[in-house]
């Protein structure tokens, strides 16, 4: 649907998973670290528990995938880090380190320095993110000239380079352009260079392709992981879409209801899923490999009301494996096997019974 292998539900590993973007090594030196981050939205009926507690890092030069239901806490989480959170919304815990400094403290002269600069987002809906009534070369050489103090001359020959980076026709035409005149696709590449205008060390890539038909999806992503690979940048894509990340990430996190529940490198996350929720995810992704199409199942449910605070597992409610144990004490993440993390206190019975069904 989106340019990327498409993995089954069986478990077995998409063809490219696990190979970062270009081939290349990655640094594993964490370049941003989120711990122990929690975000409320206060509101009249009382808070909102958006984000419980989760924690990640970022390598240089890495690609990590942020997976989950709508409302599971990943665009929140991120946005929380950049200090763009609605009236509403508050952190009231953890830290986020990058380049050694904590975001969550920053004042905000110096926060304003680092997005746009350091770190970049791609918003998903170019038509609400970009402003109708400026002129795609305005919005591109604002950053140039904000962050960079290059001249008028100097921004606006930069934002042609940008937008032919991104595959734009008639590059120093389009500056003049405003948002209205281009198409979905161009709007898109259009936000893609303006993220990439001060060079970050971190772009965020908030489900870019979602308001996109799929071939343009599929060029939008060839295009990122393009940008990826030459540029040495690290990438948080963020998405409900496992099929879309398995050859473009590095590694994944699995979200629901504002918690982690599963973190692993991206091969050992199709090969073995050790969370029911991440289960449930795969299996219900389509394929069209007649080999491999099976009847989609559907997880059964609805994710939880993050109007009342968390107890237990949050996914027990829709979960088969579910006891006792998992309504009333809230898992923390055990290590499956290397890097790979599970939220989960029956991932080893479950882990033995995949075991068991793939044989010698």
């Amino acid at each position: 649907m989106n340019g990327g292998p498409r993995p089954g539900g069986d478990g077995a590993v998409p063809a490219g998973a696990g190979a970062a973007a270009g081939g290349e090594t990655v640094d594993t030196t964490p370049l941003l670290q989120v711990r122990d981050l929690v975000v409320r939205f206060h509101t009249e009926t009382g808070p909102v528990y958006a984000v419980n507690g989760i924690s990640w890092t970022l390598a240089q030069g890495e690609a990590l995938a942020v997976v989950g239901e709508s409302g599971a806490g990943k665009t929140v989480s991120v946005l929380s880090l950049l200090g763009l959170l609605p009236g509403t919304g508050r952190v009231e815990g953890g830290e986020a380190l990058f380049r050694g400094r904590d975001l969550l403290r920053l004042p905000p002269a110096e926060l304003r320095d680092v997005r746009g600069r350091d770190i970049a987002i791609v918003f998903q809906d170019p038509a609400t993110s970009l402003n109708p009534v400026l002129t795609v070369g305005r919005q591109i050489t604002e950053g140039l000239r904000y962050h960079l103090g290059a001249s008028a001359a100097d921004a606006r020959a930069r934002a042609v380079e940008l937008l032919d980076l991104v595959g734009i026709a008639n590059p120093r035409a389009r500056l003049s352009d405003h948002p209205h005149e281009l198409s979905g696709g161009q709007r898109q590449r259009v936000m893609i260079a303006m993220a990439l205008a001060c060079g970050p060390a971190v772009l965020v890539a908030d489900e870019p392709t979602t308001a996109l038909d799929v071939t343009i999806q599929a060029q939008i992503v060839d295009l990122v992981k393009r940008l990826q690979a030459e540029l040495g940048m690290a990438i948080v894509w963020i998405t409900h879409d496992l099929a879309l990340v398995a050859g473009l990430v590095d590694r994944v996190v699995v979200m629901y209801a504002g918690t982690v529940v599963e973190n692993a490198p991206v091969a050992d996350l199709y090969a073995r899923p050790s969370h029911p929720y991440t289960r449930g995810l795969l299996r219900s992704v389509p394929t069209v490999e007649p080999e491999r199409r099976k009847r989609l199942r559907s997880i059964d449910g609805a994710p939880p009301d993050l109007r009342e605070k968390p107890a237990g597992c949050p996914f027990a409610p829709r979960c088969a494996w579910a006891v006792e144990r998992c309504r009333r004490e809230t898992p923390s993440l055990a290590s499956v096997s290397g890097e790979h993390r599970s939220a989960c206190w029956r991932w080893r019975e479950l882990d033995a019974l995949q075991a068991a069904r793939r044989g010698p």
